[in-house]
Formats: C-alpha cells, sequence, structure tokens
C-alpha cells in the first residue's frame, strides 16, 4: 500500500466544507480521514487519524470553526471503529452500499453513456450539499464500467437560413436526408452546380407535385452551394439527427453515429463516431446548473466559507445584477457595517476585560472569516498559569500547574526549559520531561495558549536536579567472587555500590569486584551514581538493585546417546538446568574421571570437543569425528561459568556406514525393498509402520526384520504390506558379543496411487489450435483436480514445469473438457495431464497425441 499523505486542499473540499453545510461526518469515516474505502493497514489508519486530529487545532482551518469542533467531537467514536477491525469492516459495508446505489442512480441517468462530463460531476457534487465528492462520484462511476469523461468540442451549427420545411420536401421525395438524396438521386454526396442543372433538365419534362417539391430544393441547394454553406447545412442535418435519438437512449444515438462514420470527416467533425454521439449526447443533456454565470460558485463558495468581504466583491463586479441580486448586496453591505461596528467594540474593551473582547472576536469569527479578527484573537494574549512546580523522580521530571484564568478560546499549555521545548501543547495540567540533563539544576517555564498563541509572561517552576541512576547494570558470578560492570549517565562523576546493605571498598567509575562471597549464596547489590553538585556536595542517585551468586557447580549429562553416519556423529542428550553442553572425543586410551567437577581447562584436556557441522539445538549436535579408530568414546562436559563436570560416557563405532538409494516398489499385497549396501556392513534392520515415521530402529511400534547381506542377495526383502500410506526405515546393524548396535536409519514413504487413462483429441478442423482433454474410468469413478501443461519444444516434467492451458475442478469420470494452445507457443508443443493428488497418475493412451506440430 501507497504511504498515506494528508492532502491540504482535498480536506478542505471533501471534509471541511460539506461538514459545514451540514454533511454529517460519520458516515464515511474513510472519506474524513483521506483513506482508501479499502484501507486495513492499522500503520497506516492510525497515522491518518492522528494527523488529521492534529490539523483540526491549525489556524489555516480557523473559517470552518464549527465544522473543526464537530470533527474534534467525534475523533473518540472514529478512532473506536477505525481500529477495531469487526467495526471497521461493518463501516466498510455501509460505505460500500452507499456508493453501490449512488452506482445505480448513475447507471439509470447515463443511459448507457460511457461516461459524466466534468461539469456534470461538478453539478451532481453541489446538488448533494456535501453528502457527495468529485472522488465519490468517479468511484462509483468506475464500478459501473464508466468514467468522468469530457466531451470533444463539436462546431457550432446553428439552422441554417431556409431549413425550416426542407425536410418537408425531402419526405415528399421518399427521402430520409439530404445526403441520401444527393447519394442517390445525383449520384455525389459533395454535387456541383452542374450536377443540379442537369438534375433541373430532366425535371422540365414533366410537371407534378413531385418535380415542383424537387426543384424548389434544388433551389435551395443552389443557394446553399453558391453561399458555401452546403456542408454546414448537412452537417446540421447530421447533427439533428443524431440529437432526435437521445429520447431513446444512448445505445440508439451511438448506433445512428455508427451508421453515418462515413460523413463525419466531409462534413468538419471529428472521424470517431463515439466521440460523436458522446458529444451530442452531452450537448443535449447537460446539466441546467452548468448554464449558471461562473460568478455564482464563486460567490457562493465565499459566503459559505465566511468571506463575507470576498463575496460583497463579488457582487460588486458584476454589471447589471437583477433586483434579487441588488438585494442581496445590500443586506451583505449592512451586515458587514455592524459587524465592522462590533470590532471597534470590543477593540475599546480589550485592554479592561480581555476576556469579554476575545469572547467578542469569537462571536464575530462565527460569521465572518476576517484577518482582522484573527489579529485581534491573538493580541489579547491569555493570562498564563497561576503557579507551576518540579518534582524529579526516577530519572524524570514532573512539571505540574495551576490552570489559567483565561476561558476563551483553546486553552492549552507550553512547557519549556530552557530554550527546549519539554510539551508543544496540552490542555492537562501535568507533564513529564522524559529525558532531562543529570547532575544540572533545571527550572520550568509554562506558557497557557489560546489557540496556538502563548502568554506574554510564563509561571516558572523552582530549581530541581535529577540523579540519573547508572546503566546498563551487568553482575557476573566467577569462581572467586562477584563482579559488576554499568555505564555512568551523563553528569554523573562516580558510583557507590553496597552488598545486603554493607558498602564495598574496592569500586571504580564503572565496575567493582566483590571477593568476600561464598560460592552458592546469593546477594543483593545497590549501585548508586554519584553527583557534584555545584555547591560541593555529593549527591546520590536512588540506585539500581541486582542480585547475583558466586559460581554454581555445574550437572552432569547421564544419558548421552550418539550414531555415526560417514565420520559424522549424530550426538543427543536431555540437558541439564544450567550450562553448556559440549561432546568430547577422548584420545586413546584417556579414561575420564568420574562425575567429578573440574575447571573447565582441565576438563578439555581429556580430548578434542566434536564440532557442530550442521544444525544443531538444545540437547542435539551433529558433528564430526576422526575415522583413524574404529570405536570412539563420547563424553558429556557441562560447562557453567568456569567449571564443567563430567558426564557419562558412550562408546560408537564408525564401522557404521548408511545405506543409500532406499527404493520401494509395490506388487499386488507386497512391498519389495532394494538398497545399496554400505562397505563392509554384513547386516541390516528393515522397519516399518503404518502413517508414521518409525522414531528408530527399536520403535515398539513398528514392525521388525533383520537381514543379512547374503539373504538379501539371494532373495531381496519383500514385505507383506496392504495399500495405504506405510513408511519404511534400514539401518546396518553390528553385533559385537552379546552387544548389538545399529546404524542411521534411513526412511522412506511409500503410498498406494491408482492409475487413470486419458487422450488429447483434436478439435474441428477449422478451429486447428483446439484440443479436448477425454479423461475416461468407470462412471462416477472420483477423479482429483486436473491441469493440463504445455511446452515449446520439451515434455513438462510436472504440473508447474511449463504453462497451464487448462485446469479441471475435481469430479467424476468421464471427463471431457475443451483447450486452446496459446498462438505464442513455439512448435512443436508438448502437452502433459497431471493429477493435483499425488495418490492419482495420469496415463497418456496415445503418447503421440501428446505433441503438436
Amino acid at each position: 500500500m501507497s504511504e498515506w499523505r494528508f492532502d491540504s486542499d482535498r480536506f478542505v473540499d471533501e471534509v471541511l466544507k460539506p461538514v459545514q453545510d451540514g454533511w454529517r461526518p460519520d458516515g464515511d469515516l474513510f472519506r474524513v480521514y483521506l483513506l482508501s474505502p479499502e484501507a486495513t493497514d492499522s500503520g497506516t489508519i492510525r497515522a491518518a487519524l492522528a494527523e488529521v486530529n492534529r490539523r483540526l487545532g491549525g489556524q489555516q482551518y480557523r473559517g470552518f470553526k464549527r465544522a473543526c469542533e464537530q470533527l474534534r467531537a467525534q475523533h473518540a467514536a472514529a478512532t473506536a471503529t477505525l481500529t477495531d477491525h469487526s467495526k471497521l469492516t461493518a463501516h466498510r459495508r455501509e460505505v460500500a452500499a452507499h456508493r453501490r446505489k449512488l452506482g445505480a442512480s448513475l447507471r439509470q441517468e447515463l443511459r448507457g453513456a460511457p461516461g459524466m462530463s466534468t461539469a456534470d460531476v461538478q453539478a451532481r457534487v453541489r446538488q448533494s450539499k456535501g453528502a457527495l465528492t468529485p472522488t465519490t462520484v468517479r468511484a462509483a462511476l468506475e464500478e459501473i464500467g464508466a468514467r468522468e469523461l469530457d466531451p470533444v468540442e463539436l462546431p457550432a451549427t446553428p439552422e441554417p437560413r431556409q431549413w425550416t420545411d426542407t425536410p418537408n420536401l425531402l419526405s415528399q421525395l421518399h427521402h430520409n436526408s439530404l445526403w441520401e438524396y444527393f447519394a442517390t438521386t445525383l449520384g455525389s454526396a459533395t454535387p456541383t452546380a452542374r450536377d443540379l442543372e442537369t438534375r433541373r433538365e430532366r425535371l422540365r419534362v414533366s410537371r407534378d407535385a413531385s418535380t415542383s417539391a424537387e426543384t424548389t430544393l434544388l433551389k435551395r441547394v443552389q443557394q446553399w452551394l453558391e453561399a458555401g454553406e452546403l456542408v454546414t447545412v448537412l452537417r446540421h442535418e447530421l447533427l439533428a439527427a443524431l440529437a432526435a435519438q437521445v429520447t431513446y437512449g444512448y445505445a440508439e444515438v451511438a448506433s445512428a453515429a455508427a451508421g453515418a462514420a462515413e460523413r463525419l470527416r466531409p462534413l468538419g467533425l471529428p472521424a470517431d463516431a463515439g466521440a460523436v454521439a458522446y458529444a451530442t449526447w452531452c450537448r443535449h443533456l447537460a446539466s441546467a446548473a452548468a448554464a449558471e454565470p461562473a460568478w455564482h460558485d464563486d460567490y457562493r463558495a465565499a459566503t459559505r466559507d465566511l468571506r463575507l468581504r470576498h463575496a460583497l466583491a463579488v457582487l460588486d463586479g458584476q454589471p447589471g445584477l437583477s433586483d434579487e441580486w441588488r438585494t442581496r448586496r445590500d443586506e451583505l453591505t449592512a451586515q458587514l457595517a455592524a459587524l465592522d461596528a462590533e470590532v471597534a467594540t470590543y477593540r475599546a474593551i480589550e485592554g479592561t476585560d480581555v476576556e469579554a473582547a476575545v469572547a467578542g472576536y469569537h462571536r464575530i469569527r462565527e460569521r465572518l472569516s476576517d484577518r482582522e479578527v484573527d489579529t485581534a484573537i491573538e493580541r489579547c494574549r491569555p493570562a498564563p498559569p497561576g503557579s507551576a512546580s518540579a518534582v524529579a523522580t526516577g530519572g524524570r521530571v514532573v512539571v505540574s500547574w495551576r490552570p489559567s484564568t483565561a476561558t476563551e478560546g483553546r486553552i492549552g499549555y507550553r512547557v519549556t526549559r530552557g530554550g527546549t521545548v519539554v510539551c508543544e501543547e496540552t490542555a492537562g495540567l501535568e507533564t513529564v520531561d522524559e529525558d532531562p540533563p543529570g547532575g544540572t539544576p533545571l527550572t520550568y517555564q509554562v506558557h497557557t495558549l489560546r489557540e496556538g498563541s502563548p502568554s506574554a509572561r510564563a509561571a516558572r517552576t523552582g530549581t530541581v536536579t535529577v540523579l540519573r541512576d547508572v546503566l546498563d547494570l551487568d553482575l557476573r558470578g566467577e569462581p572467586d567472587g562477584i563482579t559488576g560492570r554499568w555505564r555512568l549517565p551523563s553528569g554523573a562523576s562516580g558510583a557507590e555500590v553496597t552488598r545486603d546493605g554493607r558498602p564495598i571498598r574496592d569500586v571504580g567509575s564503572s565496575r567493582f569486584a566483590d571477593r568476600d562471597v561464598r560460592p552458592g549464596r546469593s546477594h543483593d547489590y545497590v549501585v548508586r551514581a554519584t553527583y557534584r553538585l555545584a555547591d560541593g556536595t555529593t549527591a546520590r542517585s536512588g540506585g539500581v538493585h541486582a542480585s547475583a551468586r558466586c559460581q554454581e557447580v555445574p550437572l552432569p549429562v547421564t544419558d548421552l546417546a550418539a550414531e555415526v553416519d560417514g565420520g559424522e556423529v549424530t550426538a543427543s542428550w536431555t540437558p541439564p538446568a544450567r550450562g553448556d553442553v559440549e561432546v568430547l572425543a577422548l584420545a586413546p586410551g584417556v579414561d575420564p574421571p568420574g562425575h567429578d567437577v573440574l575447571p573447565v581447562a582441565k576438563a578439555r584436556s581429556y580430548g578434542t570437543v566434536v564440532r557442530s557441522v550442521g544444525p544443531a539445538g538444545t540437547g542435539r549436535l551433529r558433528g564430526r569425528l576422526d575415522a583413524a579408530d574404529k570405536r570412539q568414546r563420547l563424553v558429556p562436559v557441562t560447562v557453567l561459568g568456569e567449571l564443567a563436570a563430567i558426564g557419562t560416557p558412550c562408546t560408537v563405532d564408525v564401522r557404521h556406514g548408511s545405506v543409500r538409494s532406499l527404493r520401494t516398489g509395490r506388487r499386488g499385497a507386497t512391498v519389495q525393498l532394494t538398497w545399496e549396501w554400505p562397505a563392509g556392513a554384513t547386516a541390516a534392520r528393515v522397519v516399518w509402520r503404518t502413517a508414521a515415521k518409525p522414531t528408530g530402529p527399536t520403535d515398539p511400534d513398528a514392525s521388525v526384520l533383520d537381514v543379512t547381506r547374503v539373504t538379501y542377495d539371494s532373495s531381496g526383502v519383500s514385505l507383506p504390506v496392504p495399500d495405504g500410506d506405510h513408511w519404511f526405515g534400514v539401518c546396518t546393524v553390528l553385533t559385537d558379543g552379546r552387544a548389538r548396535s545399529f546404524g542411521p536409519l534411513v526412511l522412506k514413504r511409500e503410498k498406494t496411487r491408482a492409475t487413470v487413462d486419458y487422450t488429447i483429441e483434436r478439435g474441428p478442423f477449422w478451429r486447428p489450435r483446439l484440443r479436448v482433454l477425454v479423461v475416461r474410468g468407470e462412471p462416477g469413478l472420483e477423479l482429483p483436480a486436473i491441469v493440463v501443461t504445455a511446452r515449446s519444444g520439451l515434455r513438462p516434467l510436472d504440473a508447474d514445469d511449463g504453462e497451464h492451458v487448462l485446469r479441471v475442478e475435481a469430479g467424476t469420470a468421464p471427463v471431457r473438457a475443451e483447450f486452446t494452445v496459446p498462438a505464442g507457443l513455439r512448435r512443436p508443443v508438448h502437452v502433459r495431464a497431471f493429477a493435483r493428488d499425488d495418490r492419482t497418475v495420469l496415463v497418456p493412451s496415445r503418447p503421440d497425441q501428446l505433441v503438436l506440430t
């Protein structure tokens, strides 16, 4: 979505002026806050709400006082509607319903026309008394497939001389138009004087009513031809014929214009028949309001905005006013004189009763928008607050004050600290300085604001000093004590630290070390910033509290499990409550101590840390081992601070490898498994489970089959498994004495799939690119959704490997559906049908039909 911006001109035209004229803003909150009716982004909506509400208090809209007050009064309800999803959705439906009603009305009014002229759009907006805006009318036009469209300009074509009874003469001659008479009787749509004389000679042979009418017509044509008016006459005839069709709707006008398309350019009209039809339509159906003088709109806008002096200037500039307008001018002159007298009266009492003067100016401003009145209100400064106080708490300063005696207008307060504005404007009696400088005497000034203009004097607070606490305190328990670090705030000179209420001596400006503590015991610390004041004394902040304990004893891991796959090991364990676990590969011949707690460096000396080479998580590690030894011992080490706990080791055998290329193939009621054995493997375990992955080689819910390499090579592995969804797993097995170990488990999923035949048939010979997909099967057979994919030059490998030329919804067999091969695909074109459900495979009965040359 594009970034929301406040458009002042649009806000005035579409919101403030209509509300001033009586439009209810709660009918379309999207319009009020300049939002799209489809707006859903909460950030954009909240930004619009905040910005519009802020703008309502600006001086630039003082001429719309009533509208601004009404919008401010309903802002809370509007916020509740636009920020609540259900209310927003309901309001959007209401706005859409009104737009649909408007669209239906416009559709009826247009009667098939492609659009509405700008003049008619503006007239409709004026007639709505603020309920509509040009934006809403354009949106409604777009919704019904029309648009704001100004017609082309047609040449001025008044009725020609001697035209009145010309249609009667043509009727006697059984011709519909003069153009038709020229074309059929004279043989040319642009006759010459010679053509006229030749026709008159033929008419002299006999005399009757028809020849008399035609002789009269030829005389008139001769006069028009000699005066160079014949084209104008024919154009007037055509435009009059088009105008006569307006009564029957736009379609008839357009049809008539299309029928006369060859006549347009010769008659000096635009060659586009549609443009001529629309221009004729607009000429005869233009709003009557458009005939008003342009100054009427200027006068109405000035009176609506209370710019009475401008309205009077408009009337004074119009010569020949009617009696009604002269009366309006005289009334307006008298009204301005009375208002000027009131301004003079209130100017006289500014020095004795400023609030009464401001109240009077506000009453005048409700009737008159005038810079002199605004200047007078700004001149009447409000009284300052009675008193002000400041209290420092928690690194902030709370400033409060008593209200001003000023009551008229929008009263607010501005708080400053020296040259810094702490609060631009608030209607409350308290504000908070969130980031004052520390260790410095501070004084705050509070001014009263009347509609943004500050009082001449300010109420001042007493001096306060902010004592900020230290920042980013970090305590750490170490084997021999507890240490702490922090950052000093601006203005602080140092710090003091106490442990359990007792001061600590070894303290720097940003750190301390406490060695007089016992391991495992928790201690409470308070760190206070110190400030050197101007009088030489030292002040302390409230302090930051934190707890820490000396190094804790780590707990060992007792359930380490690991498996090897091609030199990589995957280890898992139950994570201890505290500390990080490292896995060590023990050096040959080294036995770790029992569950001892040692320094970290000593614990790591028993072996090499197994580094992670893949994704790892809590209680899991994937690393790489040195494959020089067949068997390796791994030991878990819990590291907590400077101490490490040795856990229970486990043994892994690098001789285990992972089987490769595991495949499944169904043959009736059995599933055959094949795989590639790793080097040196002589036995394997096969596990399988229905609808779920086996959890491991010893999964109690899985079926198990142990297979030797000899058995596999001689007879393979076939399992009696019914149709359905099954998971199969294979891993190597090693037996060392009585102990048995397993290699990595490789899994494969097998689903029963159905096959369905299909063909691609040609269409009729007159439609060479048409093809028909025919899917056969027993009637009623459930079929999944099907897609036909086409590709130039190569056979599609899957449903998305090419261009989709046909989609068929899921249903039952048989299926027959037509599709067209796009002309843009280069031949040869390969087509294939694919099922959207992998449980069904579509098989072509005629593969030769799948290549289109």
